[in-house]
């Protein structure tokens, strides 16, 4: 296996570069913390790895050695403090772009041997102000579809059900730094629309049973199914003028299963991720065949996926994520589950799911992973840096 290599960097607790170095690169080190993130269940020498590095790169931060002997970059540091801030499951493609284009360097990184060298296919300034022209052209779309999207809060009128303006722009941030592209509109929005409707529906069967007005009541569910039933006729309709293809049934289907466990007080959030894959990836297309979700690979990944988000949600409501308190079980419980996803995902055996769907579930899996990790500050700098400033580019 690919995996098996490091062992031949490997010496007792320790890893190296090179055999034998009493210095080691920070970059080096840095590269091998990220690869060891990516592991499946049982990798042993990626998790003798990922510690190892992780308390190096610490201490590099730590003692301010992050300087490296091989390469001359822009901000080593920050790459390393990202990285060790954000792990990978945590790590949304949008923030973490965010981040890299104001660490990379472009064409002044230098690299370090017998002389100093540049290498342009590597660190080229072309790629840098493309990169920035492709992440502001996002950008201005995303907000585009934030004005679009608090139109619709406002109409829909989900302060009666007490969800925030906050919680709008957190759940179409989700969104919007998973799912970026400027051509995926609809699957964006459809991603930030599932997590308001279900917290307006969670909401109202809370509220409902302490409720003893019978009018108040029925008014409320009656504005609760009108939204439901536009939301879902309006993805439909986006999705058939695109694609030409009828998802009616199917996000019918998908969404009548969650609120017969919401109807039965069964716990609806412990399939709400499984919920929010089916709607994403209905109005993406990817979902073409059917019978798809009786195949048995389709019913292990959406188990677990539901397992570990379910878990993540729990964590974070009690605010216990940073907590000691039994966070050492747990926090080993949601790692493991975390790994089974990406080799679920990764893992070309699971070949009963396309491409495009398995990659929703990580995608998904990610994002509670994200809002159980980061604390309200960080959560707060990311919205601001992803949704609202534009990058600036060199003069």
């Amino acid at each position: 296996m690919y995996k098996d290599v490091l062992y031949k960097f490997k010496d007792g607790d320790n890893f190296f570069c090179l055999m034998g170095e009493t210095d080691k690169s920070p970059t080096a080190m840095y590269n091998l913390y990220r690869c060891s993130q990516v592991s499946f269940p049982g990798e042993k020498i990626l998790e003798d790895a990922n510690k190892f590095t992780h308390n190096f790169l610490q201490h590099c931060l730590s003692n301010n050695q992050s300087l490296d002997k091989w390469l001359i970059a822009k901000d080593i540091p920050g790459e390393i403090q990202y990285a060790l801030e954000v792990p990978w499951c945590a790590s949304l493609p949008r923030v973490e772009a965010r981040s890299y284009l104001e660490q990379y360097g472009g064409a002044n990184d230098i690299w370090i041997g017998k002389t100093l060298h540049r290498m342009p296919d590597i660190s080229n300034n072309v790629y840098l102000e493309a990169a920035k022209l492709d992440y502001n052209k996002c950008q201005s779309q995303h907000q585009f579809e934030w004005t679009i999207i608090q139109e619709w809060f406002t109409q829909c009128n989900f302060q009666h059900f007490g969800i925030s303006k906050k919680e709008l722009l957190e759940d179409y941030f989700l969104g919007a730094t998973s799912i970026f592209e400027v051509e995926r509109s609809r699957e964006r929005l459809a991603w930030a629309k599932s997590l308001i409707m279900c917290k307006m529906i969670t909401s109202y069967f809370t509220q409902e049973k302490p409720t003893t007005s019978t009018k108040n009541s029925n008014e409320t569910r009656q504005m609760l199914l009108n939204n439901l039933l536009k939301f879902l006729h309006q993805l439909s309709e986006e999705t058939y003028e695109t694609l030409g293809k009828d998802i009616h049934l199917q996000l019918h289907s998908a969404w009548g299963t969650w609120l017969m466990c919401v109807g039965e007080e069964k716990t609806a959030c412990q399939i709400e991720a499984e919920l929010l894959v089916r709607t994403i990836n209905l109005c993406g297309g990817h979902m073409v065949d059917d019978e798809i979700i009786s195949s048995t690979d389709y019913k292990n990944i959406s188990k677990v996926t539901n397992k570990v988000c379910f878990k993540l949600q729990n964590r974070k409501v009690s605010g216990c994520i940073n907590c000691k308190e039994n966070h050492n079980e747990s926090s080993n419980e949601v790692e493991l589950e975390m790994k089974e996803v990406v080799k679920l995902v990764l893992d070309n055996s699971s070949c009963g799911i396309n491409k495009d769907m398995k990659n929703t579930f990580l995608a998904v899996a990610k994002s509670f992973y994200y809002i159980a990790h980061v604390t309200e500050e960080l959560l707060n700098f990311h919205i601001s840096k992803v949704l609202f400033e534009p990058l600036e580019y060199d003069s």
